[in-house]
């Protein structure tokens, strides 16, 4: 995921907006959801059960983790971790795969099966660790976790039609751009709109914890923003096929403004993150691989 920037002074265009990315995102979270509350529905009356009281339960021969269901979802759990992350690694190191599709689907493959292997590992655990389970499981559940807020970073830094860190002038010409435009839809009617749009603007941010605030702060209150333009927008008389193009316009203007104010402290925070989840993958790697030895060691090996 690592993106170099380009030097400020480039004649770089900003990548467009991908329409369909939040229907895959909705997708993958849907398909998420209904692994996780098949998984919960087969054994839910097991899992909830006191640890002393399971081996009594008539699941117990599937659902323990050395169960042969229980087996199952540890070995499909870190089969989804491994394919996951070895295809998304190949992808982006791989010049042949160059052309495979573009980096950021398969990115969002990566997401959601590294977020998928977790969960079938958690159902293999049965919702019991201890020992080197526990390292295992937690190694694994801290990988996810900063995947996660790596994911949060990358999304919100603005990239070139290269795949590059776009720099603050090519943001700044996209917004200039963006304000042209809205301007020969908007005539006279843009003063009431640039109003909204600089109460929304914020400062340029230069430190980590107050730029990850106020990211946290434009998603709390960008829906908020919007009603507002919506209603600016009735009231400068527009018909309805106008509004609907203007608040798309209104739309990446604001996303605009957020990046000019947070995309140097992201850029930097994206560099040294990926330079921490990336040991601590391969540290639960290997943690992983001492437990299946040495559960193979103790006979529970075979799964199929």
């Amino acid at each position: 995921m690592n993106r170099p920037a380009m030097p400020t002074g480039s004649m770089e265009a900003l990548a467009p907006r991908d329409p369909a990315g939040r229907l895959r995102h909705l997708l993958f979270l849907a398909a998420w959801l209904a692994i996780v509350a098949w998984g919960l529905g087969r054994g839910l009356g097991y899992y909830v059960l006191p640890y002393d009281q399971r081996p009594f339960a008539p699941q117990y021969d599937q659902l323990r983790p050395a169960g042969t269901t229980g087996l199952h979802y540890g070995a499909l759990g870190i089969l989804a971790i491994t394919v996951g992350v070895a295809a998304y690694s190949l992808r982006k190191r791989t010049r042949a795969l160059g052309r495979a599709g573009k980096l950021k689907f398969w990115l969002e493959a990566h997401i959601f099966l590294c977020s998928v292997g977790p969960a079938l590992v958690l159902l293999h655990t049965s919702f019991h660790v201890g020992g080197l389970v526990a390292i295992a499981f937690w190694s694994m559940v801290i990988v996810t976790l900063s995947g996660v807020f790596g994911r949060y970073v990358y999304v919100r830094i603005p990239s070139t039609v290269q795949g590059q860190f776009a720099s603050l002038a090519a943001i700044e010409r996209e917004r200039g751009k963006l304000l042209d435009v809205l301007r020969q839809d908007l005539g006279t009617k843009l003063d009431q709109v640039e109003r909204i749009l600089t109460s929304a603007r914020r400062p340029p941010v230069r430190r980590f914890l107050p730029a990850l605030v106020a990211a946290v702060r434009f998603d709390l209150s960008r829906w908020r923003t919007h009603r507002t333009l919506r209603g600016a927008l009735q009231r400068a008389g527009l018909d309805a096929a106008a509004r609907i193009k203007v608040e798309g316009l209104l739309d990446r203007q604001l996303e605009l403004e957020h990046d000019l104010a947070l995309s140097v402290p992201f850029q930097r925070l994206f560099r040294y993150w990926h330079l921490l989840h990336l040991p601590l993958a391969i540290a639960m790697f290997i943690v992983v691989a001492i437990h299946i030895g040495v559960a193979v060691a103790f006979g529970y090996g075979r799964v199929w």
